[in-house]
């Protein structure tokens, strides 16, 4: 016995090319250990070979493999380990990163007999089961019994431990479509708004009632009962309507949305997603860098419906480094998962990064945000939905998920290191390029088995440079607990028109700062070659089917190039406003394929009559340039590159600013608005919601306008016989919430005078204004002001009567409508130093003092024995003093000043 230990621990060792294979020892069975044996350990070239069922990679040369023939047949030579199996005990069902923890926690158990888990669970005691669907469990255990008991099953296939609650991962709507050329797509392709096309949520319910959301909710089964505010930010950016501000509006405005409850973070059925093909996932849960049941359970369902998308954040950790990524989910292979970066184009600190757990490449791409990648995915989605629309208009067909991640990493704009890398991945979504890569049909398809090699052929141009293409599929999924999570290996090579090979990038996930490489590619589903100036010609394609476990494996490739010495203008273009919501200056964008030169650019105010130089010297290969005005300007302009005496010209495009919409009244029935009064813009378009759109209701030349219906309204400035951008919308207020009065006030004037403060918000229809005195309970009218120019005014009461003096004051309006302030009330001393209130309190209320002048004095209390029981300063006009502790009776005060004034009187405790 002791032998044949010592023997197969010769082999584990023998077996190694290196010494990857020591750390898996521990799943070598000993021979006290059961004779039952049905996984074994062997290469995965011995496995390909005989096309053993692997059920878990270890590493890139090493798997389990089930097989039942190989019980009774084991012989083992050393010349021939690396085509031998080696009987493994049943450690290799748990996660690579298990530890033997104390307290219970849960595990997720995957089966492929579930009636069996279930009976054998039972026979351990364990009842707290959860049934996730026909292969997955939850269970609450100690680790103890997970590695003595559980694992031994054989019902069960793996073990893992996974977070299933879910948060969202950004705060605020952030909307910027110049950053990923969404502006410049609406231009090009004016027809595509997202229009018959469902996008699928997964989050808490967004606000059915959202003016930038409504009539967007297709009711489902499986949405939350909660509404959140993040679930109506990531609505709005994948499909709003723009009806509250530039912000408001999504990437496919027609587009409708289906909600579903992310607290169950498994795929919802295909079916419940009634007929989704993108699917948006802005939320993450901790960082988990394995391939547990979530990965699994996503990368199923994206492999079975080759149509279906889902889009990933990748969370929003990215300051703990590397390997960041929040979320087992995400560590799919078949999923997008999205970054985020600023308007420069540079990754927000806070955004997670990869590689994944296996060293693929993830994120896969970045798009636009700075609150986090929530917004960014919800941006990509949009996108997604775009391009599926585009596809579907084109072909009659749906555009498959190998080839939108295929479009979008191939159209993205290569960000960081050059090549992929484990940050920006490949780079910034480009929302036009991926349109126009649809368009112009540069895809490629096909499908191969194991060994077979597809050739395809494009031809390049003697001008070309930079091209690029990428090829993807969508892979097996992995079993859980996988090391390595690629199943079906495809390479690519590119050979040249003079007859050169370029391999894929590739990227060490031990040094993952370092900048990608060419070499055969192992872990990806993804891989893409550049090359910066190919020949022209004739250019071919290899992909091989290094290995495919299933009958075919089918793929997608895109490809691209651009022409030497082209310009051209991203932002702004035709329909554009500088600054881009009104607010936020955003830079200048470009593509240019120019190479050591600079530019010089200017803008134009008159239609090109006349040019003003904004910068010399410009950096084309910068693709960028922020330009912040000295002061807000509102006309119509062009831009204008100069490069080498060639000018290259924008579309025409406006320079407006919001106009800080703000609401003076909300009052009887009728709603006020003001804004600023720009010295460029002459009148304003006043528009109104209807339904679920914004309509022109009328042009004025006021800065104020008042409706009487209640809507939803903005203002919109006219110039050049142009509208500029549209300002943000009025909220919708409570009815009578703001009623005139913005201040009032009450107090004593002169010694012998009170006089009577307000401000108001507004001065619309009012006839007259009257101030009304309150004396034991009855009012009367003791002072009016008709003539009314001013929003500020006061009256006096020259007849004060001594105590508490209580007055409130009338608006009358046009209609004889009155709207009053609050009750106003000060005290009017007369003669006395100070008036003591309220004289009979009880033990919880608090003693007022006022004086008559600031100045120092102190107040006395004495009780019914002439024993002072309080002795408190007053040191300014208004006093409180604290009774808690004083008993019930009657007291006698006395109030005495620095300059030896007195006054007395008697105060009730009860």
């Amino acid at each position: 016995m002791k032998k044949r230990i010592t023997f197969l621990l010769f082999m584990i060792t023998t077996i190694s090319f290196s010494q990857s294979s020591e750390k898996w020892k521990r799943y070598i069975k000993k021979e006290n250990e059961s004779k039952f044996e049905k996984y074994f350990f062997t290469s995965l070239e011995n496995a390909h070979q005989n096309k053993y069922k692997i059920v878990k990679k270890l590493d890139s040369t090493f798997c389990i493999v089930e097989n039942e023939s190989l019980k009774s047949n084991q012989t083992f030579k050393s010349d021939q380990t690396l085509k031998k199996n080696i009987p493994v005990n049943n450690l290799w069902k748990l996660p690579s990163n298990f530890s033997d923890h104390k307290e219970e926690k849960f595990y997720t158990i995957a089966t492929d007999t579930i009636e069996a888990l279930i009976t054998d669970l039972e026979l351990l005691n364990i009842s707290d089961i959860k049934i996730l669907n026909n292969h997955l469990v939850i269970i609450k255990s100690d680790s103890k019994k997970i590695v003595d008991e559980i694992i031994a099953l054989n019902s069960v296939s793996s073990i893992s431990q996974e977070s299933l609650r879910p948060k969202g991962e950004s705060k605020i709507i952030d909307q910027n479509f110049s950053i990923n050329s969404i502006n410049k797509a609406n231009a090009n392709f004016p027809l595509l708004a997202g229009e018959n096309q469902i996008v699928a949520i997964k989050d808490d319910l967004f606000n059915l009632d959202d003016i930038d959301l409504l009539n967007k909710h297709i009711p489902s089964s499986t949405q939350s009962a909660i509404v959140s505010s993040h679930a109506t930010a990531m609505a709005t950016i994948v499909a709003g309507l723009g009806n509250s501000s530039a912000l408001g509006k999504g990437v496919a405005q027609k587009a409708k949305i289906q909600s579903s409850d992310f607290l169950n973070i498994y795929p919802d059925e295909v079916a419940t997603l009634q007929g989704a093909v993108t699917q948006n996932h802005s939320y993450g849960t901790e960082i988990e860098n394995f391939y547990g049941s979530l990965a699994n359970a996503y990368d199923s369902q994206l492999f079975l419906n080759p149509d279906l998308t889902h889009c990933f954040s990748s969370g929003n950790s990215g300051l703990q480094g590397y390997k960041s990524i929040t979320g087992n989910f995400k560590q799919s292979k078949n999923s997008i998962v999205l970054g985020c970066i600023d308007q420069n184009e540079v990754v927000m600190p806070f955004s997670s990064k990869g590689p994944a757990y296996d060293g693929r490449i993830k994120p896969e791409l970045v798009a636009y945000s700075t609150q986090g990648t929530s917004n960014s995915t919800a941006l990509a989605t949009g996108i997604i939905t775009l391009m599926k629309q585009h596809y579907k208009t084109i072909n009659n067909s749906f555009l498959t998920n190998a080839l939108t991640k295929a479009i979008l990493i191939n159209s993205a704009k290569d960000l960081g290191n050059s090549g992929p890398d484990f940050t920006y991945g490949y780079g910034n979504i480009d929302a036009n390029k991926s349109l126009k890569t649809i368009s112009e049909n540069r895809i490629l398809s096909g499908n191969l088995t194991s060994g077979q090699t597809n050739t395809h052929t494009i031809t390049i141009p003697a001008n070309a440079k930079n091209l690029k293409i990428t090829l993807v599929w969508n892979d097996l999924p992995a079993a859980i607990n996988s090391n390595i999570s690629l199943v079906n290996d495809l390479d690519m090579e590119v050979i040249s028109a003079d007859n050169i090979t370029f391999l894929p990038w590739i990227l060490n996930p031990e040094i993952p700062e370092q900048q990608a490489l060419r070499g055969k590619d192992k872990i990806n589903t993804t891989e893409q070659i550049t090359i910066e100036n190919p020949a022209s010609g004739s250019v071919s394609i290899n992909v091989l089917g290094s290995y495919i476990s299933n009958t075919s494996q089918e793929y997608g490739i895109t490809y691209e190039y651009e022409l030497e010495n082209q310009f051209e203008w991203n932002y702004p273009v035709i329909n554009d406003n500088f600054p881009y919501d009104g607010k936020t200056i955003s830079p200048f964008k470009w593509n240019s394929s120019f190479s050591g030169i600079s530019g010089e650019l200017s803008v134009s105010y008159n239609n090109g009559e006349t040019w003003e130089i904004i910068a010399n010297d410009i950096n084309l290969d910068n693709e960028q340039f922020t330009y912040t005005p000295k002061e807000q300007k509102f006309s119509k302009a062009k831009l204008k590159m100069t490069i080498n005496n060639t000018e290259y010209i924008s579309d025409s495009f406006t320079i407006s600013y919001d106009l800080n919409i703000s609401t003076s009244l909300v009052c009887d029935g009728t709603t006020e608005i003001n804004w600023d009064k720009p010295a460029d813009v002459a009148s304003f378009n006043i528009y109104q919601l209807t339904g679920d759109h914004l309509e022109f209701k009328e042009q004025t030349t006021n800065t104020s306008y008042t409706y009487t219906d209640g809507k939803i309204h903005t203002v919109i400035p006219v110039f050049d016989n142009t509208e500029g951008i549209k300002s943000e919308s009025t909220l919708q207020y409570a009815e009578n919430s703001n009623c005139y009065f913005e201040l009032t006030l009450a107090e004593v004037f002169e010694e012998d005078k009170v006089k009577i403060y307000a401000s108001l918000f507004s001065l619309y229809n009012i006839k007259r204004i009257d101030l009304v005195k309150i004396v034991n309970d009855v009012e009367s009218v003791i002072s009016t002001i008709s003539d009314i120019n001013s929003k500020t005014f006061s009256f006096l009461d020259a007849a004060p009567i001594k105590g508490s003096n209580k007055y409130k004051i009338n608006i009358i309006l046009e209609n004889n409508n009155v709207v009053s302030s609050l009750i106003l009330d000060t005290n009017y001393l007369g003669d006395d130093l100070f008036f003591v209130h309220p004289t009979l309190l009880s033990k919880n209320e608090e003693l007022n003092i006022d004086a008559k002048k600031e100045g120092n004095a102190i107040f006395y209390l004495y009780n019914i024995s002439g024993q002072n029981t309080i002795a408190s300063p007053l040191l300014s006009k208004t006093n409180t003093i604290h009774l808690k502790n004083t008993a019930s009776g009657i007291y006698i005060y006395k109030i005495v000043t620095n300059s030896g004034e007195m006054q007395t009187g008697k105060i009730a405790v009860f």
